[in-house]
């Protein structure tokens, strides 16, 4: 892990696996890749999005799920949303967004309205 690196959070963690709770094919592989995946870049823009970088852990394999949204989440009583992306069958970044003009914040994971897998356009 380089310097700028840092391993994901536990908030982090707990938002990806609720986007990672429904079976899919290829959900236990990105369910795996989260405890070893790393926060590798951050939005300049101050919200809680983080760009990912799969991890070395003897688990992190592939996913059958290629490249773009995976899964996309609406936030309960608030105008934000997230977005689950992949690329090449790893996880690649948690984008967090809001239709109002301040920076989303991560929320809770109890409070996301999850879409099904490969629904989002």
């Amino acid at each position: 892990m380089s310097s700028s690196e840092r391993h994901l959070s536990v908030e982090e963690q707990a938002v990806i696996l609720a986007l990672l709770a429904q079976d899919f094919p290829g959900a236990d592989e990105l369910r795996a890749q989260v405890p070893s995946a790393v926060v590798s870049g951050r939005c300049g823009c101050g919200c809680a999005t983080v760009d990912l970088r799969a991890g070395t852990g003897p688990r992190a394999l592939a996913s059958p799920m290629q490249d773009g949204v995976l899964i996309s989440a609406d936030v309960r009583g608030r105008s934000d949303g997230v977005l689950l992306f992949v690329e090449k069958g790893y996880l690649s970044c948690l984008e967090v967004y809001s239709i109002e003009d301040e920076p989303a914040t991560l929320p809770r994971p109890e409070d996301l309205i999850v879409g099904a897998p490969g629904s989002w356009e």
